[in-house]
């Protein structure tokens, strides 16, 4: 008995358990029916489209040649011909399926049937004649060649569907000859086609249903899209929130966090799908900046504000609205914002200005009010605008009056300084012409820092070559406290340029290290470009060799001169030699003996040609060295005020940059005069006065501009020639009392092609005063 309860109640359970799992699934049915009620109703609509076309298209025969009398053959009922035949008026008779055509022995009359002629009337010959005439006619498509037959002869009719099983016994006894042509099938991929054709219409409703679920925009009207051209294309970063690992964690939820680890949260579901998120495994940090310590601690301000904003608060001190990053290319600038997005923990929006102008007015300012809600909706936030001067720009310089750049940067400006307190947004800005930006956007409100991002000095160089080297493995005999000394004036990016050159050419030979000399060639590809093959002849390299000592033995003795650290006259860019000089330490002032030792170095080379080959035998190797000590004598004398005549005069006045930056100095007039020395000896203008300025339009000028005058510009170019030739003097004195070390130097140069720091103390001597 109990066995028998036992099987009565699990039974009874598995009952149970059947009817509950069937009850659940019908809720799950009918949840499914009632949200994908859509969904189901267009199939059901579709295969019943389906099945409706499917009927009518079996209902339907395919398409078949259409039956019509041919060309030049007359139409006869088939009663009719029958009866010709009777009568014996057919001589010939070609079948194709139910379609015939006939040669009759004599034209078709409509009124009477005339009775048979006898064999006697009608030659055979002419019979056969006629009938080969006959079949070459309905072979070349009724259109017959040499004798033309008369087309009431011809005749053409219908059989029955369902044939006459009398007719060819009719035709044999009138000995009417017969000839069968095979019927024109319908192609069997035709027939097929015609079949599935339903099928084939209804897969492409599916397909196109699919593909507009599937993607929405599609479905936009023309007005939608041309709304969508003002959102902008904002980069957006997050940092990933560091969520500890443990044991009991859901395994949904780890699946969740590695599929996307940007939460987005709140107001951010707007700008979810318009903005770009970008997770980066290897952030940027504070850390990988190195060389601008005093920049970065700004920026580690503003990122420290936005993390604990109670810390400053307390004090009544207010978050600053923005900071423009000023400096040359290549100094970091970028880097310190990408590092601002690694750091602050806050959502981060950068976006370049350029990004902002469309050939569609008011698309620029469109995008501008997006990007700033966005960046209010997802406070604290910062904003990271690259190459700002692109819409920045002064609206004066603006060649038109109603430009799009200007709508763009009124709105800018309406943003900048259209912040609530309660919006935690920095706005951070990065140019390298911070003099053309104007003023309005300047002003404290909007940028509340200007941040001047310089090329880095010695420790700094050193430091960033530390943080590039991280990862490429050095030689003992690489010192990066050298390489900082002989790279003076190099920026961040150029010292990573180096580091990439350096390892690339040790992995060209193969080497397990980066050695020293990879970094020398480095910085010789880098500053002066890579070797060229050019073979030249002994004399040609001899003038080389006595150009580069000149320069270099001029530098070795003067107590200004910077350190000489490689000569060479292997060519390498556009040079034929090069001289390579190394400061011991970074210069901030110039001394005036520090310029003349430097323009006195520049046409060492020239000076050396003349002392050794003569006046007449002069090269235009100098050409670079003249540019480059000119403008520095130039700018002695009208910048700098070291120039006796002129005194403490600035006289190197532009224009405004509404003219686009025209120098009025250099106008053609003014340079196309030569000067010449009177009786006095005083440099005096050739060609008498000159004409009257000509009037330009669109020119801002002032009236310090107004002073430099026709005599100020003589008196400007007689004081650079005076400066050249006090430099031409000392390197000419000291050339001349070493002239014997200057063809030592040259040979040795012919001969070893290269000379180092080392090589070159080791032949000429230590420098003297150093």
């Amino acid at each position: 008995m109990d066995d028998k309860a036992g099987r009565h109640n699990k039974l009874s359970e598995n009952t149970r358990q059947w009817q509950r799992r069937i009850e659940h699934f019908g809720r799950r049915l009918r949840r499914l029916l009632l949200e994908e009620r859509s969904v189901l109703c267009t199939g059901v609509l579709i295969v019943l489209l389906l099945g409706l076309l499917y009927i009518v298209a079996s209902q339907l025969q395919p398409p078949t040649p259409t039956n019509t009398t041919p060309a030049n053959e007359t139409a006869l009922s088939y009663s009719d011909f029958v009866k010709q035949v009777e009568v014996g008026h057919v001589w010939a008779v070609n079948i194709r399926g139910n379609e015939m055509s006939a040669l009759l022995n004599q034209p078709l009359l409509a009124s009477t049937l005339p009775a048979a002629p006898t064999t006697a009337e009608v030659a055979a010959e002419q019979k056969s004649q006629d009938i080969q005439d006959w079949n070459r006619y309905i072979g070349t498509g009724n259109s017959p060649g040499g004798k033309i037959l008369d087309t009431e002869r011809a005749v053409h009719t219908q059989m029955p569907v369902n044939g006459d099983e009398q007719l060819m016994a009719l035709l044999l006894s009138k000995q009417v000859q017969v000839r069968t042509i095979p019927v024109a099938q319908t192609a069997d991929w035709l027939v097929y086609l015609w079949r599935f054709l339903p099928f084939l219409i209804g897969a492409l409703v599916i397909l196109s249903y699919t593909m507009m679920r599937n993607r929405p925009s599609l479905e936009k009207t023309i007005d939608e899209r041309i709304t969508q051209m003002g959102k902008n294309r904002v980069r957006r970063f997050e940092r990933a929130k560091e969520v500890p690992r443990s044991g009991h964690e859901p395994r949904e939820a780890r699946k969740e966090q590695s599929r996307d680890p940007i939460n987005v949260t709140g107001g951010e579901a707007v700008a979810k799908a318009r903005v770009a998120r970008i997770a980066e495994e290897n952030r940027v940090t504070f850390a990988d900046v190195a060389g601008i310590d005093e920049v970065r601690s700004e920026l580690e301000e503003i990122v420290e504000f936005l993390r604990r904003p109670e810390r400053y608060n307390r004090l009544g001190a207010r978050i600053p609205r923005g900071a423009l990053l000023v400096g040359p290319p290549g100094t970091g600038k970028t880097l310190l914002a990408r590092a601002v997005a690694g750091e602050a923990q806050v959502p981060f929006f950068s976006m370049s200005a350029s990004e902002f102008v469309e050939m569609f007015v008011g698309v620029g300012a469109s995008r501008v009010r997006d990007l700033f809600n966005q960046a209010r909706q997802a406070s604290p936030s910062v904003i990271f605008i690259d190459e700002i001067d692109a819409v920045g720009r002064k609206r004066s310089m603006r060649m038109s009056g109603n430009d799009e750049r200007d709508q763009t940067l009124n709105q800018l400006l309406v943003e900048l300084d259209g912040f609530d307190a309660r919006h935690a947004v920095v706005v951070l800005a990065a140019t390298n012409r911070a003099d053309i930006l104007d003023s309005a956007l300047l002003r404290p409100g909007r940028f509340d820092r200007r941040i001047m991002v310089s090329p880095p000095d010695r420790v700094g160089r050193e430091a960033i070559l530390r943080v590039h080297t991280r990862n490429t493995p050095l030689d003992a005999d690489v010192s990066l406290e050298r390489i900082a000394r002989i790279t003076t004036g190099m920026t961040g990016a150029d010292l990573a340029n180096l580091v990439n050159e350096a390892a690339l050419s040790a992995a060209r030979r193969n080497l397990p290290c980066v050695p020293h000399p990879c970094f020398e060639e480095a910085l010789a590809r880098v500053q002066l470009g890579a070797l060229r093959p050019l073979v030249m002849n002994e004399r040609e390299r001899r003038i080389i060799a006595i150009h580069e000592g000149g320069h270099a033995l001029v530098a070795h003795y003067l107590p200004e001169g910077d350190v000489v650290n490689r000569v060479t006259i292997l060519p390498r860019g556009q040079s034929l030699g090069v001289t390579h000089f190394m400061s011991e330490e970074d210069r901030y002032n110039y001394s005036r003996e520090y310029l003349i030792a430097k323009i006195a170095v520049g046409l060492g080379g020239r000076v050396a040609e003349e002392l050794t080959f003569g006046e007449q035998h002069v090269t235009t190797g100098a050409e670079n060295d003249f540019q480059v000590v000119t403008d520095l004598a130039r700018k002695m004398v009208t910048r700098w005020g070291m120039s006796k005549q002129l005194g403490l005069v600035f006289a190197d006045y532009q224009a405004g940059e509404g003219a686009y930056g025209l120098n009025m100095r250099h106008r053609a007039d003014l340079h196309s005069r030569d000067l010449a020395l009177n009786a006095h000896g005083e440099p005096v203008l050739q060609g008498g006065a000159l004409p009257p300025a000509l009037p330009m339009a669109n020119v801002e000028s002032s009236p310090a501009t107004a002073s430099v005058g026709l005599s100020l510009n003589a008196l400007v170019d007689a004081e650079v020639l005076s400066i050249l030739a006090e430099g031409r003097a000392v390197a000419s004195h000291i050339l001349t009392e070493h002239h014997a070390q200057l063809q030592h130097l040259a040979a040795t140069l012919m001969e070893e092609e290269a000379l180092d720091r080392t090589q070159f103390e080791a032949l000429i001597g230590a420098k003297p005063h150093a």
